[in-house]
Order: C-alpha cells, then sequence, then structure tokens
C-alpha cells in the first residue's frame, strides 16, 4: 500500500478503504472495528473518522468501491466472450460469491442489515443492481441475436429476475448449507438463465 504521506487528500479516502478491504478480509465485516482498519491503513483511528465519521460509513464505502471496480472488471470480461452461454456462466460466476467468506457479500449482507440512510447512495446501489441487469439482458439478447436463444418478450424483465433468484443463491452459500458451494451456485444459476431463455 502507499505510504499516506505520499498521498494527496482525495486519495486518503481510497487508502482507507483499500486498507478496510484487507481488515474486512481477515477479520470480517461483523467484528472488524475502526481500529483495524487504522492500522492496516497507518493512520489513527480519529484520523479515520474524520474522513468517514462512523464505522457504517466505512463498509458502506467500502461496499461501493468494491462495486465500482467489480462493474469494470465485469464489462471488460464479458466484452472478451463471443459465445453468449458462455458469456452467461462468466456472469454467474462474477455476480455470485466465491464461498461463504466472500468480502464483497458479506459487506452486502451488513448494507442489508443496517441499510444506508441518505439517498446519494441508495441510488447509487440501486445503480448496481440495474448495470447487472441491464448487463445479463445484453447477453440475452446477443444470444437470441446469434440464434442460439429461442427469443423471448422481455430480456430484461428475465434478467431481473434471474439476478433476484441469483441473491438468493448467494444467501445459501453465505449461509454455508450443506451442499451449497459456489459451483452449487453457479450451476444453479445458469440453469435458471438457460431455462428463461429458452421457455
Amino acid at each position: 500500500m502507499e505510504p499516506l504521506t505520499r498521498l494527496e487528500r482525495p486519495d486518503v479516502r481510497a487508502h482507507v478503504l483499500r486498507a478496510a478491504l484487507l481488515a474486512i478480509d481477515e477479520v470480517g465485516p461483523e467484528r472488524v472495528r475502526v481500529r483495524d482498519i487504522a492500522e492496516r491503513a497507518g493512520m489513527s483511528s480519529g484520523h479515520v473518522m474524520y474522513y468517514f465519521g462512523r464505522r457504517d460509513r466505512i463498509l458502506v464505502s467500502t461496499l461501493l468501491l468494491s462495486e465500482d471496480e467489480l462493474a469494470e472488471r465485469r464489462t471488460a470480461e464479458l466484452a472478451a466472450v463471443a459465445d453468449p452461454r458462455e458469456a452467461a456462466v462468466r456472469f454467474a460466476e462474477l455476480y455470485l460469491p466465491a464461498g461463504a467468506k466472500d468480502v464483497r457479500w458479506r459487506l452486502w449482507a451488513q448494507a442489508v442489515a443496517r441499510p444506508p440512510e441518505d439517498e446519494e447512495t441508495l441510488t447509487r446501489i440501486a445503480g448496481f443492481a440495474g448495470t447487472w441487469v441491464r448487463e445479463l439482458a445484453g447477453i440475452v439478447t446477443r444470444g437470441i441475436g446469434a440464434g442460439l436463444f429461442r427469443p423471448i418478450g422481455d430480456a430484461e424483465g428475465h434478467a431481473r429476475r434471474a439476478c433476484r433468484v441469483m441473491d438468493s443463491l448467494a444467501n445459501d452459500v453465505l449461509l454455508g448449507l450443506p451442499g451449497c458451494d459456489a459451483a452449487w451456485a453457479r450451476d444453479q444459476a445458469v440453469q435458471e438463465i438457460m431455462c428463461g431463455i429458452g421457455s
């Protein structure tokens, strides 16, 4: 991590959030303390709180950073997959948790348990959900255009329903239910996407 003394003021927040990702990965979002984050950032707890005000704001901001970075990665990776069927599989892998300890999904669970109250953050969260739906709808549309999927009436509506199914699958993975690992969730999600496409 870059030394704090070399960071410009706007970059200090990003520096703290990257330290928060490390701390959350090691400790978990439920147990992470501001002190844990401050230690990894090379700052005092007071300095961290100066930028964020409270612990919940750090967790939400870390989630937003994680989603921003994943959105860039998702767009690049899916654009490189020519076969819409393969793109559907990769989409499911990117969407779903990698396991019960997946940091991004554990942050989402915290956000659901303690929702942010400011409209700007809620709007950004809604925006993330919308981009996932539109990306999947694009895959479906490409598949139809290539003659690989049978036409459906509403690609975006199907994509929205498939994402909600994947949210449910993600919960099973996070809970660590028997037989509900990342590979199981991916297979279930792809089956849902393909069944919807073929219906």
